[in-house]
């Protein structure tokens, strides 16, 4: 058999991740087994190995595809803004919520990811990845508030660490609300004004 090119080896990757996408989303990750996936995709569990050393690594290559580098955009975000970090986050939220309504793919991931997957480590391999997620974004909220808190534009009242907890936590469930019922949390005419609720109480 002649060897893949570097392309049909890419375009394999790429329809074993639609198909683990699709595997997740009608059945939740833990139920979702490797064979299940392959099969899928009209290829053999090899296949996932060739490309995927396990059933985690795949789960954080789908999450990929739709994560863009938070960094970039924080440092994007503070040059329109003019290095107001409490606007830096409130466009980076604005941003988030906007692909989320606009991006079928980033909305069906973060079903998967909210409302699919069973946070239980042995039933779940991709906790792990998960609280790494969590982490990340805990920590960039965390430092735009201390910077807001040097330049006098956060509540003297809120610590930086609670005021990054609340914002993930709020976010967190405009995320969940909306992928559950978009009717009753209807992001696309009432987003900025969600924001603003969390924002105007967060700055000075």
């Amino acid at each position: 058999m002649a060897k893949k090119t570097k392309a049909e080896s890419e375009a394999t990757r790429e329809l074993l991740l639609d198909a683990a996408e699709e595997a997740f989303l009608e059945n939740g990750v833990a139920r979702t087994s490797l064979d299940a996936i392959a099969r899928r995709a009209g290829h053999t569990r090899g296949a996932i190995y060739w490309h995927f050393q396990d059933k985690s690594a795949l789960f954080q290559a789908m999450l990929d595809r739709v994560r863009l580098p938070l960094g970039d955009l924080v440092e994007e975000f503070a040059r329109d803004s003019g290095e107001d970090p409490v606007e830096v986050l409130r466009r980076l939220c604005a941003f988030g919520l906007q692909r989320l309504i606009d991006d079928p793919r980033h909305h069906r991931v973060y079903t998967i990811l909210l409302l699919r997957c069973e946070l239980v480590g042995d039933m779940n391999p991709s906790v792990e990845s998960q609280e790494q997620l969590v982490m990340e974004v805990l920590d960039l909220f965390e430092r735009q508030f201390v910077r807001a808190r040097e330049i006098g534009r956060l509540n003297p009242a809120i610590p930086p660490p609670v005021a990054a907890s609340a914002l993930h936590t709020y976010m967190s469930g405009l995320f969940m609300q909306y992928l559950r019922d978009p009717v009753h949390c209807d992001l696309e005419n009432h987003r900025d004004t969600l924001l603003a609720v969390f924002f105007d109480w967060v700055a000075k």
